[in-house]
């Protein structure tokens, strides 16, 4: 059995697991609008800025879906997240993601994600660890009339902050490194071997990250490819913010420059030479594709590739099994249910009112101890039952605590106001385990049971109710 830190509660656990799983949804709804937008936009800077905007909603999208659930979970009213998200999506979040169905699963599900989340958290830090090296081997000081350049170009683009430049013999593509005391790097071969148009052209582009800030924006782009790698959706987005900022870059150095054709002659110099991921290069994302576009050729379309159409088959394989499980009514969870004893009735009558029907009074490793006559009326049952496990109570006595899904926990909230001062009837595999009088109102949706019952005998029935095999 896999088991979870104990840091994390079963109720934690579940809103996490239900989370991710809702976030498929989520994520191919927000890339499905950008798609749809980006081609309607009609400069590089509006399309970059859009789909940084999707990735921060991508971003926020499943934190909101998580205080929704866990605030719910632990039974606060819906208007306690007023403080965090608006009634509106409120609204849209009750609509679009379905109660949470408790699963054995889920633990297994939410500790791969963590999983995945310490694997490419290495490899950010590896990335970062390059990024760091290059700006302190292999680098040495630049030619005082390069320098002079360097220093106009900067005042041309407005940059009020000082910028090193420094040669390196680890880099065959002028790069940026660093984010509040940025460094340009300028490989020797590129230094001696090109014309200073040219080499002007793609220091100006370098420049132009700077101006934009894009090493915070890569910060960014690791993070939520990091928390949230299993979406295809969320690293079709980072790549579109990645190749359209490489698209304001060139716009801002074309302009700087005054000649497109020697900024098109000095990219297609570029050697494709990887760099690190949290580093600027000017050989960037697409270099074919963004001479086209500088020239205004169209630009070939891609070709839908067969890996492509295997994750959007297996994401919708996914989705699919997820809407079948929220629909459903896993069998093991109709064990469990709350209703009203009819008080108006003796024990062991063996009629009851019209409307009612009765059950067995049950004590676990004893005969039924008689008959017990239920309402039908504002009965809890079904999908009702989020967690339950044994516990012992202060004075030492075996006892269950339950928690029911957020729907469930408003229901039991009115059913225990309506019937202050009655008795309600806890039925585990149809036969009452008790029929407690409800002494105030239970607001939280979670409760505890007490009975004739020892640890091991709630073990069981805590297996029961779960709809489990063996007790845990």
């Amino acid at each position: 059995m896999i088991r979870m830190p104990l840091w994390m509660s079963t109720g934690t656990i579940q809103d996490i697991g239900w989370t991710l799983i809702h976030f498929l949804w989520q994520g191919v709804v927000l890339a499905t609008l950008l798609s749809a937008i980006l081609p309607l936009c009609r400069t590089a800077r509006v399309r970059h800025n859009l789909a940084l905007c999707t990735l921060m909603m991508m971003a926020v999208a499943p934190a909101v879906t998580f205080l929704f659930l866990h605030q719910q979970g632990e039974g606060a009213p819906i208007t306690a997240m007023g403080h965090a998200v608006s009634a509106g999506l409120q609204t849209t979040i009750m609509g679009l993601a379905p109660i949470a169905i408790p699963t054995p699963w889920m633990d297994g599900v939410v500790l791969l994600w963590l999983a995945g989340i310490a694997i490419l958290s290495i490899r950010a830090l590896g990335g970062w660890y390059l990024t760091e090296r290059l700006s302190r081997h292999g680098v040495s000081g630049l030619p005082a009339a390069v320098i002079r350049r360097c220093q106009i170009l900067r005042q041309r683009l407005a940059i009020n902050w000082p910028i090193r430049f420094l040669q390196s013999c680890e880099v065959r593509v002028p790069t940026v490194v660093g984010w509040f005391r940025p460094v340009i790097l300028l490989p020797v071969s590129a230094i001696t071997g090109l014309p200073p148009q040219q080499l002007d052209a793609l220091i100006l582009h370098e420049l132009a990250h700077i101006r934009r800030l894009d090493a915070f924006t890569n910060i960014l782009l690791a993070a939520v490819e990091t928390l949230l790698f299993y979406h295809p959706a969320v690293w079709w987005v980072t790549r579109r913010v990645r190749v359209e900022r490489e698209h304001c870059c060139d716009d801002m150095a074309v302009w700087a420059c005054g000649d497109a054709a020697v900024y098109i002659e000095a990219l297609t110099s570029l050697v494709h030479n990887p760099v690190p991921a949290l580093a600027l290069a000017a050989n960037g994302e697409g270099l074919k594709e963004r001479a086209a576009r500088l020239l205004g050729a169209p630009s070939q379309s891609r070709r839908f590739s067969l890996s492509a159409l295997m994750g959007l088959v297996l994401l919708g394989a996914v989705i699919a099994t997820v809407a079948t499980a929220q629909n459903g009514t896993p069998p093991g969870h109709q064990d469990f249910a709350i209703r009203i004893v009819d008080e108006s009735v003796g024990k062991n009558v063996r009629q009851g009112p019209a409307g009612d029907d009765h059950a067995l009074m049950f004590m676990p490793g004893k005969d039924a101890t008689g008959i017990i006559w239920l309402k039908r009326e504002g009965e809890i049952a079904g999908n009702v039952l989020a967690n339950a496990s044994a516990g012992v109570s202060p004075d030492g006595k075996a006892l269950i605590k339950f928690r029911l899904t957020p729907e469930a926990g408003r229901r039991f909230a009115a059913l225990t106001t309506q019937n202050a001062g009655h008795r309600l009837a806890v039925i585990v595999k149809g036969q009452v385990l008790t029929a407690p009088v409800v002494m105030a109102p239970i607001l939280g949706g979670s409760g505890e049971i007490s009975g004739d019952f020892n640890a091991d005998q709630a073990r069981v029935l805590v297996a029961q109710m779960m709809g489990t095999d063996t007790p845990r």
